[in-house]
């Protein structure tokens, strides 16, 4: 059975029962276990059938402590036998319960041993860049060679690039060029009109102008905020859509708005013909894996062959090479574009082998630059560039040892979503990152660039679970509040918010469920309450004293359309911050109460504990989501519902693991944020999620010491959020590699 599902079974067990366990009575049949186990045998069943909920050394994590045992072997042995595993109670039978029964009961009562005397380093595996990774390597790529002379911006890639000092530059991030051709038109105005600047009907009004260039096209290069935006073109009066973008959506009058996506990335390009993510598919994602970077499920597919091929010949057309041939022979300038655009593309330096074969393209290509072409089409359709190679070098002790060129690659595309820089190129090449304070020195160094705030918006937006306000609906009859405008303003309000407090703030976590300020915009500033003032960090209020849980884009992602959840928000604690996760429920569960004007959601909700199906999962759940009520479905303040007063209070148990009988009461939000912030259990989740980030995976059963070590140090650090992906990154485990090949 995989990890995943036994610890999903061990749960279910655990925590979805509507009463605890008997502790004084024998189970309903007969203990059949012998009077005397093997205890060396115990511990290797005990780890592959019950760690994963009772603790590597039977002190409870995710479901109670076993050790101390005061009821006797007999009683531990035939519960074992008879009820474990929970999905199979038959895969465990009278010998293996006596066997664990006696390994438990030779652990000290009082300090159990850690049981991670070999710690398992992490698999060898290759990782397919991701489509943001890829976009950005693309960027970084074409910025690294020479500029084209210009005299006007058509001399250059129009759509993605401007003419400045008589040389091609690449447009800065969130530079949108928009382009409408005339057909011999002569209009006397044209303009872009959209979300971004209040659908202007003239330019007077502030629409957006477009000066005719050359070839019959109106342009418009204009920095746009990231984000979905629609927009037309409107033309002597009148509107149009953008007949060059396939994106649309109805504009509520029968027509059509042209939709632009601007995602503003670390060396990436936003909008425009230069998206070098146009044709990839989205990445799929692993159940219970909340980031786009799964290493098992990056696979190659036809529509992947077709854009990278699209993408190397657009990319090859603009590059550069640092000389030109002086003579008939080709091959010395060819030979120093080849080790220069070769040690980018590869993250390595080529070697000789590599070197000649790309030379010898060049010297047989009709012509010097038809050859650079074909070197840079052939490097950016190679494995070399597309993965990342994390395989290692084999060591004495039978593990693999990162190379320096595969940590550089691991560091930057975890802190930056890029290829390393020429820095800490330099620093694999010079032997700098050789041992751990390497590591952690170079780690520091990106994450003080600008390029990891990018990197970091991005983590935090999929940690939350916040990509979903993309395709978020709202019911208009209910919310009618709900506009484009607003949910765009939500989309960037956390993950802005979480930027500052680890790169202008204190940087510690408790700081992410404690603040009371955040970065408003636009109408948000309404829904809060806020005088509408220019965009910044504004003070939300002591209600709002809870951090992103208090966050309107947070609280509607997590509600249904025209009603709030207390499950769903309940749920968002327990398994995003405290990576406690629930069985899938009952086939008869039910569905949402129906909406009653006369009830109260907490009322609707009494079935879930009046229910013993349900009660078991939900007493963990609703209590948590039921804090969040003064908040409504759009995130919007408020004190009253069904005529009656809203009750916030509510209760968190067992905070630190299921079956501890702990239980936290609180009477509003931010007493569950603090409760959550100076949490062992919410801090060591966020660690283990950065771990997950960093390996592009969920950890195995035989990692959980690893990731229990990180939670220590995390800790240690006061929750400080660098220092977490220091931590995971320099962690011996890491650079050092089993055996073991992930495919």
């Amino acid at each position: 059975m995989q990890p995943r599902g036994l610890l999903l079974s061990l749960l279910a067990l655990a925590a979805c029962t509507s009463s605890p366990a008997p502790t004084g009575s024998e189970p309903p049949s007969a203990p059949t276990a012998p009077v005397s186990g093997d205890a060396a045998n115990g511990r290797s069943r005990y780890a592959a059938l019950c760690a994963g909920c009772h603790g590597p050394t039977g002190r409870g994590s995710l479901a109670k402590a076993l050790v101390p045992w005061t009821q006797g072997f007999g009683l531990l042995a035939s519960r074992i036998e008879t009820t474990m595993p929970p999905d199979d109670p038959t895969a465990c039978d009278a010998t293996c319960g006596a066997d664990i029964a006696a390994w438990l009961l030779s652990l000290p009562p009082e300090e159990a041993p850690v049981v991670c005397d070999a710690l398992v380093p992490a698999p060898r595996q290759l990782r397919l860049l991701t489509r943001r990774e890829y976009a950005n390597s693309l960027a970084d790529l074409l910025s690294a060679t020479p500029a084209k002379a210009c005299q006007r911006d058509e001399d250059c890639a129009l759509a993605s690039e401007s003419c400045v000092a008589q040389r091609c530059a690449q447009d800065a991030c969130g530079t949108v060029t928009f382009l409408w051709r005339a057909g011999g038109r002569r209009p006397a105005s044209v303009h872009v009109a959209g979300s971004f600047n209040g659908w202007a009907a003239t330019v007077a009004a502030g629409g957006w102008a477009m000066r005719r260039g050359a070839s019959d096209v109106f342009v418009l290069k204009r920095a746009v905020p990231p984000g979905l935006h629609a927009y037309k073109f409107v033309v002597d009066g009148q509107w149009q859509t953008d007949e060059a973008n396939p994106n649309r959506a109805p504009d509520g009058y029968g027509g059509q708005n042209s939709v632009l996506t601007v995602q503003c990335g670390a060396g990436g390009s936003a909008g425009g013909a230069q998206d070098f993510t146009r044709g990839l598919p989205l990445e799929s994602r692993p159940a219970g894996y909340a980031f786009d970077n799964g290493a098992e499920a990056g696979l190659a597919t036809s529509a992947h062959v077709e854009a990278w091929l699209a993408h190397g010949a657009t990319l090859a057309a603009k590059v550069q090479p640092p000389c030109r041939p002086t003579g008939p022979d080709r091959r010395p300038c060819a030979a120093q574009f080849v080790r220069q655009f070769g040690r980018r593309a590869y993250r390595r330096p080529l070697d000789e082998a590599e070197v000649a074969r790309f030379v010898g393209l060049v010297a047989s290509a009709d012509d010097f630059d038809a050859g650079v072409r074909a070197v840079v089409t052939s490097m950016l359709a190679s494995p070399h560039f597309l993965y990342r190679f994390e395989l290692g070098t084999a060591q004495p002790d039978g593990t693999f040892r990162l190379g320096p060129f595969e940590v550089a690659s691991a560091l930057s595309y975890a802190l930056w979503r890029s290829m390393p820089d020429d820095a800490l190129l330099d620093a694999a090449e010079a032997g700098r990152l050789a041992t751990p304070d390497d590591v952690a020195r170079e780690a520091r160094r990106l994450l003080a660039h600008p390029r990891a705030r990018e990197t970091v918006r991005a983590f935090s937006s999929q940690w939350l679970g916040l990509e979903r306000l993309a395709t978020l609906e709202k019911s208009q009859v209910s919310f009618p509040a709900f506009t484009l405008a607003l949910r765009e303003a939500m989309q960037r309000e956390t993950p802005a918010f979480v930027e500052h407090v680890v790169f202008d703030g204190t940087g510690r976590f408790d700081e992410l469920l404690t603040a009371r300020t955040s970065f408003v915009e636009g109408p948000l500033a309404s829904l809060y309450g806020l005088s509408a003032a220019p965009a910044g960090v504004r003070d939300l209020g002591e209600a709002r004293a809870a951090g992103l849980l208090s966050h309107a884009g947070l609280l509607a992602a997590y509600a249904h359309s025209d009603q709030t959840s207390p499950v769903k928000r309940g749920v968002f604690v327990r398994e995003q911050l405290l990576c406690q996760h629930f069985p899938p429920p009952p086939a008869n569960a039910g569905g949402v109460p129906r909406v009653d004007a006369a009830a109260t959601t907490r009322e609707r909700f009494r079935q879930h504990a009046a229910d013993p199906s349900c009660r078991g999962c939900h007493q963990y759940i609703d209590e948590v989501g039921f804090g969040f009520e003064g908040f409504d479905a759009l995130g919007a303040a408020r004190a009253v519902e069904a005529g009656r007063p809203i009750d916030t209070s509510g209760e968190l148990r067992d905070v630190e693991r299921f079956g501890a009988g702990t239980s936290l009461r609180f009477t509003t939000l931010p007493e569950l944020a603090s409760a959550l912030a100076s949490s062992r259990r919410a801090k060591a989740c966020f660690a283990a999620t950065v771990f997950r980030y960093t390996r592009g995976r969920v950890e195995a059963e035989a990692e959980r010491c690893t990731v229990e070590a990180l939670a220590d140090r995390f800790v240690a650090s006061g929750g400080d959020v660098k220092e977490a992906f220091v931590q995971a990154l320099t962690d011996e485990r890491f650079l050092s590699r089993s055996a073991e090949v992930m495919r």
